[in-house]
């Protein structure tokens, strides 16, 4: 009888090998590689066009934070009409929601250039989504 753990595995090892492509010529390799580097490289370019915005704050004085939380540390304040550009939106949870940042409650962060770099050495903090509007 066999291991429930070596059944597994060897599944896992015959499904691998069924997705490797088997090469029989160097044409057919080649294609291979210039076909996957398209579809990589059409994939980043529409990621990262759709995914970057620019960020205009409407609260009053905002802190960006060091961490998306609401106790995290205060990398600096920044007044109204400043503007940012981010291409992340962290969609939260409640562990990291707020209860009234910019008179609204929510759960989702901005990741903005702060300015100042952190104590962990990055130049990125965090802005609440209800104190800034996407231009």
């Amino acid at each position: 009888m066999f291991k429930p753990s070596t059944v597994f595995a060897s599944a896992v090892i015959a499904a691998t090998m069924a997705a490797v492509p088997v090469t029989t010529s160097a044409a057919n390799a080649q294609t291979t590689t210039q076909t996957a580097m398209q579809t990589v490289t059409q994939t980043s370019v529409q990621g990262s066009a759709a995914a970057c915005r620019s960020l205009r704050v409407t609260g009053g004085n905002v802190a960006i934070r060091e961490f998306p939380f609401t106790n995290g540390a205060v990398l600096r304040t920044v007044p109204t009409g400043t503007t940012f550009s981010t291409c992340e939106l962290l969609r939260g949870n409640g562990s990291n929601g707020y209860a009234s940042k910019c008179g609204r409650t929510g759960h989702n962060w901005y990741k903005v250039r702060s300015g100042r770099t952190t104590v962990t050495g990055s130049p990125f903090g965090y802005v609440p989504a209800t104190c800034v509007r996407v231009l």
